[in-house]
């Protein structure tokens, strides 16, 4: 619908109208007008009236001979404040109740009239510029939710290839610190992060502050000056039974377990109809009053199906008693097709304040076909993942998998079998890790006739012959003297449906 006129606009008063009969509300207004020179140097104020309280505005504006001498300012108030000012730098914007393009304040959306002001810092004198402005809402709903900014996912490099990164950090929006000037711990800017990220070498990082998105804007404003690394928005739900990563959506999602009968099922529903992927975190920590809810309480109520990835490496927490990895397994052995990843769990900006926690230890490295946030995703999702546990410059540790018909498959891919005992070839390769161990891993241990391969070259290679039986799986340790250096996540083998 559309309205061009300079008088206040009341959507009922227009419709009753045109029709005498009352219709729905629009969600869109157009203002229409011109500018000439006489213009030039002064204000526009357009009026628009709201109906009702909304949970979300949008305005999109266009004006000709854009760069050919003409400039056309916007800002805008609601019905009680100063609500920002973009001059001619966005031609869109958006705000809502708990966040708002930059330039624009977020907070509540009453219902009334709103000014559109619009500033004509020049206009060449034969010049007549004619704008359009479009006005989009959203009712409040009851239980009104964040509503955030659409985004066209960034796409860093086009090519297939193995990225690096960090799954779980956090920064000053929850509880991460970093010190300023003066020396002194403060809530740690997402910039901060996001720079660490980059001195560690990663491709990617995700920004996990507790039970909030609110840094999500901060990060997609950020993505374009530092690029090539990719940020990813996430969250940590932190619930007191355990915590849990939750990537690829900005919806609210209610973490407070328990609260009115709300189940780990209820979480996990909630995270995949949103769009989102869940990991388990540290599910082996122990819960208390230094960190509450750290370990993952509820193992016999959750449905395994429906987790996408388990942090089996927390920090530096490799083996021992604080280690994912025979949880993780654990699933594995139950049928379960769950990603192994591993995260920093930094909060301190990469500084090393918390040696334990440090940006980049343990390095998660994802095949995706692209550098972008769905492919990250989507790689991390289908297993196509490695881990360092050292940090990125660490050693590499590959696992393929080449059955009788010659079809190949990477970690975290099934192998469909045409019987039981078929043998498969295995590829095992490691890059940078001359003097290491390969531990062959299968359903959880080692099988005697392989046990461990020598590396013996900075470029190491073997092949295998494997007898591969149904409802098996099969991965990957690097060792030296010290521990594990990377892990793999497992090949499957089933029977050929």
């Amino acid at each position: 619908m559309r309205w061009t006129s300079n008088r206040p606009l009341t959507v009922s008063g227009l419709f009753l109208l045109l029709f005498a009969v009352p219709l729905p509300r629009p969600s869109e207004i157009v203002l229409e007008g011109t500018i000439t020179r006489a213009d030039h140097g002064t204000y526009i104020v357009r009026e628009f009236v709201v109906p009702e309280p909304l949970e979300r505005l949008e305005v999109e504006y266009t004006y000709t001979h854009r760069g050919e001498g003409t400039a056309l300012d916007i800002g805008l108030f609601d019905p009680v404040r100063f609500r920002g000012w973009s001059g001619s730098d966005k031609t869109r914007f958006f705000l809502a109740r708990d966040e708002a393009t930059p330039s624009y304040l977020p907070g509540d959306l009453p219902a009334g009239t709103w000014r559109i002001l619009l500033g004509v810092p020049h206009i060449r004198p034969d010049q007549v510029s004619r704008y359009v402005i479009r006005i989009r809402w959203t009712p409040a709903r009851a239980r009104a939710t964040p509503a955030p900014e659409p985004h066209t996912p960034w796409v860093l490099k086009k090519e297939p290839g193995w990225y690096r990164g960090d799954l779980h950090t956090h920064s000053g929006h929850s509880d991460g610190r970093c010190r300023n000037g003066l020396g002194e711990l403060i809530p740690c800017p997402v910039f901060r992060v996001a720079q660490a990220a980059v001195a560690r070498g990663l491709d990617f990082l995700a920004i996990t502050d507790h039970n909030t998105t609110s840094h999500h804007p901060e990060m997609r404003r950020l993505q374009a000056y530092f690029a090539p690394l990719l940020l990813i928005p996430g969250r940590e739900l932190t619930t007191y039974r355990g915590h849990a990563n939750v990537y690829g959506t900005s919806a609210f999602i209610d973490f407070r377990l328990g609260w009115q009968g709300r189940t780990i099922a209820d979480i996990l529903e909630d995270v995949h109809r949103a769009g989102g992927v869940i990991s388990i975190n540290h599910p082996t920590h122990p819960t208390g009053e230094q960190c509450m809810g750290c370990g993952w309480e509820d193992v016999q109520a959750t449905d395994f199906r429906k987790v996408d990835m388990i942090e089996v490496i927390n920090g530096n927490r490799v083996e021992g008693p604080l280690s994912g990895l025979p949880f993780w397994e654990a699933r594995l052995n139950e049928g379960h097709r769950i990603t192994g990843i591993g995260g920093s769990d930094d909060h301190r900006a990469g500084s090393g304040e918390h040696p334990d926690h440090v940006m980049g230890i343990p390095t998660t490295v994802v095949y995706a076909t692209e550098l972008s946030e769905p492919a990250i995703l989507a790689g991390l999702k289908a297993g196509h993942v490695f881990i360092k546990t050292r940090g990125p410059e660490g050693p590499d540790l590959f696992l393929f998998a080449e059955d009788a018909r010659g079809r190949r498959y990477m970690m975290g891919d099934e192998v469909p079998l045409a019987h039981a005992g078929e043998t498969v070839t295995l590829r095992i390769e490691v890059k940078r890790g001359a003097g290491h161990i390969v531990e062959i891993i299968t359903n959880g241990s080692a099988p005697p006739e392989v046990t461990r391969l020598r590396v013996e070259a900075p470029d190491f290679g073997r092949v295998l012959s494997w007898r591969a039986e149904p409802r098996t799986w099969v991965r990957l340790n690097l060792r030296d003297e010290r521990g594990i250096t990377a892990l793999t996540n497992p090949i499957y083998f089933a029977l050929r449906r």
